[in-house]
């Protein structure tokens, strides 16, 4: 029935069969059987009722229960409310099929149904007056009918946040009056008989179109070079993640009434074209995770009004354009993670309106000018990850508006300016891995806002401050700073020692804890791949998890260069830190991942001791078997286990790759059981911080439910992936968690809502901003544990975990402290 029945409000609208009145139109709404007071004929005249609108003849015309957190269905006899010209139900929780009854309301003109939970496919009959479909953010599936180009009148039609799939029709381009266009977040596809998106083509027959929106779809294809035919009344495109390949079309420029072109997270490759010149009014340009290389054209330069310029993680390589800095319209500048290299010259102080600038993961060089203190309004500052030298200019306290500022992993020197005191809004604060010398300003403990501070590997002495936010800060901020003393909470000896041997007892304590912290944290950044291993039976005990030590293999030089055909680029599977891996056959035909380090890297040697030693101390089922080392004068790799089948990610976020409830609880019960095992291992003498791992394990958790990753775009401002998955506890679920899950589940969907919002309960357990407040690792492992119980006994089919890749499991453990903000 779900099938026939909602452009079924929009059937052939025939007379209705039988004179109605306002009785009619007062019993219709009785039956919606909602529990609003004023809806009592021995209360007030139906008219009065509240959502409930009448025309001149008394008849309801309108009728609205937004926001009234309703439930139920849509009866029948709504079909009789022949007068209805708007029908607003969204942000409720209704459920259900569009009752065919509703056919009969041939007035009809706007039906938002936006926000709840209905379901079913859209019928095949004739539309008619309707003007404006807001179905986004429900279950619907099905494909979209042809017929719907047959509603000449409508305007609007946003179907976002579904699961709708099939080929988005080339009809849709029979719809002249169309001006929104929104499909984001279904599983449409494109034509699969020809590259290019041919409804795009189709689509420019829509002259008066203002805003397209195909994005979170898997799409794939070409932008064919028509997308220059649209009209200039086109103002938004949006279409990210729907793996769009090749170029940008060079026609592209003939859309010069554009405002915001929207293409991040796809396949584009070649160069940004010169012709993107021609969009005057273009103010967002995000073209950011692709592969576009080259150079940043000028004539990005040539842009009057454009505000957000977004092109990280990218291939771009050379100097930023000089002329780039005189844009005094940007608010927003994203160059990350590409292969920049020019220096940040005085001229930046000419962006006083920028807002955000992030450069890191760069090789830019040089000084910071002090004119990077007239950006006045700057509210984050990332140019981490760079070669940048000199000292800090002390006019960076003169952004007063900035709330994180991060600088780490660069080569700055000099003190750390006592001008950081009126940064008054500032929340986190990276200075780590510089040659920072003197001392921590006291006056930094009166910044009220900060929450994550970082100075470790730098050259810094005296006293820790202890007052303001410092009491909230652990050894994990000053690693390992041994110049350094102050309180025992900081990992440091006290500042006033009684003899010469408690200095040196103090410093070796220090020392060991160093080394051991260094040894979890390598584990998560250095080894890529690590593994979970989902098991396809119950969790046996701890003991059954040891690995038994093996006899290390040896093998030379020789066989690896061999195994990887001369560390050919095409065996590369991934670059960090302080090494590449790679994919590699050895003599006896074992496939192995092969790490080897970049020993020209400073801090690469003492990484490959670290994991040598690791190699010795650590054996877990769930985490990847170092088979053996390499190790000369001037080559070191280790040899690892290689794992097949992909990362967790893949899973996640592929759209032909879906895991059901219980395989990823069994994925992150295995991840609980590795960190478990690693905690006892190296907590047991008090030698790491613990909670750190088990605040990145809470985001992790929320990741692997709801499929949105912590940079995920929608997160912005104040609102953080955390922020969004509080804030839907425990009423609202549905509206965070990965609909594929709904989908794979059926029937049980209602069981699915109620184990997810437990596990995400438990992962803001984890991720809670005080250390003190998170649970550990064990108990949050006993708690996914009966969640699984409880989620084992409502399906009808136990299936158990694929062995997947954990590329990100302990890497993200890594850089806790920077989620920690």
């Amino acid at each position: 029935m779900a099938a026939a029945v909602f452009l079924a409000l929009v059937l052939s609208f025939s007379a209705v069969s039988a004179v109605t009145n306002i009785t009619t139109d007062q019993h219709a709404l009785l039956s919606f059987k909602v529990p609003i007071t004023s809806w009592s004929s021995s209360v007030t005249h139906v008219c009065n009722w509240t959502g409930v609108i009448c025309n001149r003849h008394e008849r309801v015309a309108a009728l609205n229960l937004s926001n009234m957190g309703l439930l139920g269905t849509i009866p029948p006899s709504m079909g009789n409310l022949s007068f209805l010209v708007s029908l607003d139900l969204s942000n409720n929780n209704f459920s259900g099929g569009i009752p065919k009854e509703m056919a009969h309301l041939r007035r009809i003109k706007e039906i938002n149904l936006n926000f709840n939970d209905f379901s079913g496919g859209l019928p095949t009959h004739r539309p008619a007056n309707l003007q404006r479909i807001l179905l986004a953010y429900n279950s619907f599936t099905g494909n979209l009918p042809e017929s719907i180009s047959n509603a000449s009148k409508l305007i609007l039609l946003d179907l976002s946040g579904n699961n709708f799939s099939g080929v988005i029709p080339n009809s849709l381009g029979n719809l002249k009056l169309l001006e929104d266009l929104t499909l984001g977040g279904n599983n449409f596809i494109g034509e699969t008989s020809t590259p290019e998106l041919s409804f795009i083509t189709s689509l420019t027959n829509c002259t008066k179109l203002r805003m397209l929106e195909i994005s979170d779809n898997p799409i794939i294809g070409t932008l064919p070079v028509s997308v220059g035919n649209f009209s200039t009344s086109l103002q938004e495109i949006y279409a990210y993640r729907c793996g769009i390949r090749g170029t940008i079309p060079d026609e592209i420029s003939n859309l010069s009434g554009l405002v915001t072109l929207v293409l991040d997270g796809n396949d584009l490759s070649g160069s940004i074209p010169n012709t993107i010149e021609g969009l005057q009014k273009l103010q967002q340009l995000h073209v950011g995770d692709n592969k576009l290389r080259g150079s940043i054209p000028n004539v990005l330069c040539r842009l009057p009004q454009l505000s957000g310029l977004y092109l990280y993680i990218n291939q771009l390589s050379g100097s930023v354009p000089a002329c780039l800095w005189n844009i005094s319209s940007l608010r927003y500048l994203y160059l990350h993670s590409n292969k920049l290299t020019s220096r940040i010259p005085a001229s930046l102080g000419n962006l006083k309106d920028l807002l955000q600038f992030d450069a890191s993961f760069n090789s830019l060089h040089g000084s910071l000018p002090s004119e990077i203190g007239n950006l006045k309004v700057v509210t984050q500052l990332d140019l981490s990850y760079n070669n940048l030298s000199g000292n800090i200019p002390a006019r960076i306290g003169d952004l007063h508006n900035l709330v994180i500022l991060s600088l780490e992993h660069n080569d700055l020197m000099g003190t750390i300016p006592e001008t950081f005191r009126t940064l008054v809004s500032l929340e986190t604060l990276d200075l780590s891995e510089n040659n920072l010398s003197g001392v921590i300003p006291k006056s930094l403990d009166e910044l009220l806002y900060l929450k994550y501070f970082n100075v470790s590997y730098n050259k810094l002495h005296g006293e820790i401050p202890s007052e303001g936010p410092f009491g909230n800060f652990t050894s994990q901020s000053f690693l390992p700073n041994e110049a350094l003393c102050g309180a025992s909470q900081f990992g440091v000896r006290p500042c006033k020692a009684n003899s010469v041997d408690r200095l040196k007892t103090l410093r070796k304590v220090v020392i060991i804890s160093v080394s051991s912290a260094i040894s979890l944290v390598m584990l998560g950044l250095t080894f890529v791949f690590l593994w979970i291993r989902c098991q396809k039976s119950k969790s046996p005990p701890l003991e059954t998890y040891l690995q038994p030590v093996a006899e290390h293999r040896r093998i030379p030089y020789q066989e690896i260069h061999e195994a990887t055909n001369g560390f050919e680029e095409s065996k590369l599977l991934g670059n960090g830190s302080f090494g590449s891996v790679y994919k590699g056959v050895l003599s006896d035909g074992m496939v192995v991942a092969i790490k080897v380090f970049k020993l020209q890297q400073e801090g690469a040697l003492k990484s490959f001791h670290v994991e040598c030693d690791i190699i010795r101390n650590v054996r877990h089922k769930n985490l990847i078997k170092i088979i053996t080392s390499c190790s000369s004068p001037d080559f070191k790799a280790l040899i690892l286990e290689y794992m097949p089948n992909g990362s967790l990610e893949k899973w996640l976020y592929s759209h032909n790759y879906v895991l059901d409830i219980l395989q990823r609880l069994d994925i992150m019960i295995d991840l609980a059981c590795a960190l478990d095992y690693l905690h006892h291992e190296y907590g047991l003498e008090g030698s790491v911080s613990t909670s750190c791992d088990v605040y990145s394990y809470g985001i992790m958790l929320i990741e692997t439910f709801t499929r949105k990753k912590p940079t995920d775009e929608m997160f912005a401002g104040h609102m953080t992936l955390k922020c969004w998955v509080k804030e839907s506890l425990p009423s609202a679920v549905i509206k965070v968690l990965d609909n594929n899950l709904l989908r794979r589940e059926g029937e049980n969907s209602l069981a699915v809502v109620d184990c997810v919002s437990s596990i995400l309960k438990l992962a803001l357990d984890c991720a809670a901003q005080s250390p003190e407040q998170r649970v550990n690792i064990k108990d949050a492992l006993a708690t996914l544990k009966k969640i699984k119980v409880s989620a084992s006994m409502e399906s009808a089919e136990s299936s158990s975990s694929s062995a997947l890749v954990k590329e990100m499991l302990l890497s993200s453990l890594g850089l806790c402290a920077k989620s920690m903000s």
